[in-house]
């Protein structure tokens, strides 16, 4: 039979260990969750804070670091769906503050992520907006094709939503795509779809802006009849706009396009108007294209000195707000200028300083075009990296089904052996359980015999109790018929431990508060019930003898307050008693009332505090006397149990 046992363990030991070293290989491809998820939350908190007081130093520093924190995290592991799209928060915040920063891949990372997981979630809305985002993206790096692609997709899904403010984003940003690929046709027609919905849901500023869209449009196409009637109905609707600046940028764009056509008187009227709504409104950079304007109008009628004076303007405004595009085109008209007044000395200085500013701007487009080719190079290296990702996946996949085959074969294997051995076992633990089964009723017996002797040395100790207290009623001498009542309590104080033993499932350790309650309550029936008694006890496990020892510690101090504390002049009498662990195996009890105070050399030499010394000394204690405020007697005992 031993050596069927022994078999049957080894058996046993190899399926276990077969299966732990499976489960190992699954785990070993699920990293540990190592992110506090917690912290990701509060990071997102401090997103949300900084992104609304508009504080983009710490905006941007908390991005990154949620983004970091993110990465860290296999969204396998995560199955909470509010921790992830969290994540997809952080995604998206990472991905708008990095096009912020022009750091266009980066930008394109942290939206592809967040697309992940608001598709996953079917959160079309912000599905969609991630898509936009994407696209404009891709449109920056010169690959419109992918651009188009993602923001025809977007747009499908702001349809589905009904969200017209989504869908004219789309239309007029597919228009736009088209107008840079010069397929005039699908702008023109994705612009006017855009216009037809602007119109519809009376989003005034909208329509101007796509009104003015396709009315330049048209005209740098030299369709000047189609481009007048929609510079007409934007200028009409401007009127019906709040914003000074959208009524300033009809008036300018309707009086280029009177001074391109010669018509100058209505040209002016309408760079008056612009002006003053652009003064109104206090913008700079609005301001130095409309000196642009006047600068160019004047010098078309000729008027030179003026042309001069408004360019001067123009380029000191333009230097001082850093804007490169007015600086460039005031200086092309200036050159115009000094060459029809034949000024050669003006004319070679603002040559000069074009020439430095095409060289500027032509290593701003190198440097330009430089950080487009690393883009999509690192892009083009993504897309090789996640295909041999997948490659990778797809083998590793390969070989854990392999390796689960043979898994799946050696358990047939060992099934028809194992199941010869179970029944082995099955028998043997049957035996077990039986053997089990009594030795369990053996124990039940003792515990309810146990339970019956505390019962009993409890009524034994009531008989006895009952019997002093029956005799001392015989007695006339009121001293001794005392000492009788006392002896009685001491009795009771160990009557009470097996009482609560009997009560209880356990035998060895007794809860020392449930205890001192159970005593003091049945003390303050043979006292004055005007004392009030408060216990402040920690829950504290002690042995039987220990726990009687303690109870006829605090039998004789509070039968002692009972007779000599207290007096008629104290209206509210009180005794505190509290019990606490000190340190290991350590314990203080303190007992405290608010009677007359003692003689501590006459409360040494009584029965009681000698009883106590005594019984203290056996756990290595001390009794010390004092007083504090509010309390005239104050008794500390320090003892340990073993």
């Amino acid at each position: 039979m031993q050596k069927f046992r022994g078999i049957a363990l080894y058996w046993l030991l190899c399926v276990l260990a077969i299966s732990s070293s499976s489960l190992a290989a699954n785990e070993k491809n699920q990293p540990e969750l190592k992110v506090d998820i917690q912290h990701i939350y509060d990071v997102y908190y401090k997103i949300l804070y900084f992104d609304s007081l508009e504080i983009k130093d710490s905006l941007f520093y908390y991005v990154d670091y949620g983004y970091s924190m993110c990465n860290e995290l296999d969204l396998n592991t995560v199955d909470s769906k509010k921790v992830q799209l969290t994540i997809a928060e952080i995604y998206y915040y990472y991905g708008g503050t990095n096009y912020f920063r022009n750091e266009i891949f980066e930008s394109i990372n942290g939206y592809e992520k967040a697309i992940e997981i608001f598709k996953k979630y079917d959160i079309k809305n912000k599905y969609a907006d991630c898509l936009t985002n994407l696209a404009t993206n891709f449109s920056k790096v010169g690959q419109e094709p992918k651009a188009l692609e993602l923001m025809h997709k977007a747009t499908s899904i702001f349809i589905d939503l009904n969200d017209s403010e989504g869908i004219i984003i789309g239309y007029r940003s597919i228009g736009l795509l088209y107008k840079r690929q010069k397929d005039y046709v699908r702008s023109h027609e994705y612009l006017n779809k855009a216009l037809k919905i602007s119109k519809e849901t009376d989003d005034v500023d909208a329509s101007i802006y796509l009104l003015i869209s396709i009315a330049v449009m048209h005209y740098f196409n030299d369709n000047l009849e189609e481009a007048l009637p929609f510079y007409q109905e934007a200028l009409k609707l401007s009127e019906l706009t709040e914003d000074e600046l959208v009524k300033a940028n009809v008036y300018s764009n309707f009086g280029e396009f009177y001074k391109n056509t010669g018509d100058f008187d209505n040209a002016k009227i309408y760079f008056d108007k612009a002006i003053v709504l652009i003064d109104k409104a206090d913008s700079d950079y609005k301001r130095s294209f409309m000196f642009i304007n006047y600068s160019d109008y004047y010098y078309l009628k000729a008027d030179y000195q003026q042309a001069i004076l408004f360019a001067n303007k123009a380029l000191s405004l333009s230097e001082k707000i850093k804007n490169k595009r007015a600086e460039y085109i005031i200086l092309n008209i200036l050159l115009k200028i000094y060459e029809k007044l034949e000024d050669t000395d003006k004319l070679a200085l603002y040559q000069k300083r074009v020439i430095e500013h095409l060289n500027e701007h032509k290593d701003q487009l190198n440097e330009q075009i430089n950080q487009l080719e690393t883009v999509r190079f690192k892009l083009d290296k993504q897309k090789i990296i996640a295909e041999n990702n997948q490659d990778k996946h797809k083998l590793d996949q390969e070989h854990e089904d392999q390796e689960r085959n043979y898994f799946y074969l050696l358990i047939a294997s060992l099934f028809v052996i194992l199941l010869t051995f179970s029944l082995i076992i099955y028998f043997r633990l049957r035996t077990t359980r039986a053997h089990n089964k009594y030795i369990t009723k053996q124990s039940e017996e003792r515990k309810i015999l146990l339970q019956e002797v505390h019962h009993r040395v409890k009524n034994n100790f009531q008989i006895v109790s009952s019997m002093l207290r029956l005799q001392s009623y015989s007695f006339e001498d009121e001293v001794l018929r005392q000492n009788f009542e006392e002896a009685v309590n001491r009795i009771n104080a160990m009557a009470i431990v097996h009482n609560v033993i009997y009560r209880q499932e356990k035998f060895r350790d007794i809860d020392a508060k449930n205890y001192l309650e159970k005593l003091v309550e049945n003390l303050h029936k043979t006292g004055d019930s005007r004392i009030i008694i408060t216990i402040e006890s920690e829950e504290i496990p002690f042995k039987i003898e220990t726990l009687i020892n303690l109870g006829i510690a605090l039998n004789e101090l509070i039968t002692n307050s009972f007779k000599h504390a207290f007096n008629e002049g104290i209206t509210q009498p009180k005794i505190n008693i509290s019990l606490r662990k000190i340190k290991d195996k350590n314990f203080e009890l303190k007992y405290k009332d608010n009677g007359v105070g003692f003689s501590e050399g006459n409360y040494k030499s009584s029965f009681g505090m000698e009883l106590i010394d005594t019984i203290i000394s056996n756990y290595e204690g001390e009794v010390v006397y004092g007083s504090e405020k509010d309390w005239n007697t104050v008794i500390v005992i320090t003892f340990e149990e073993e």
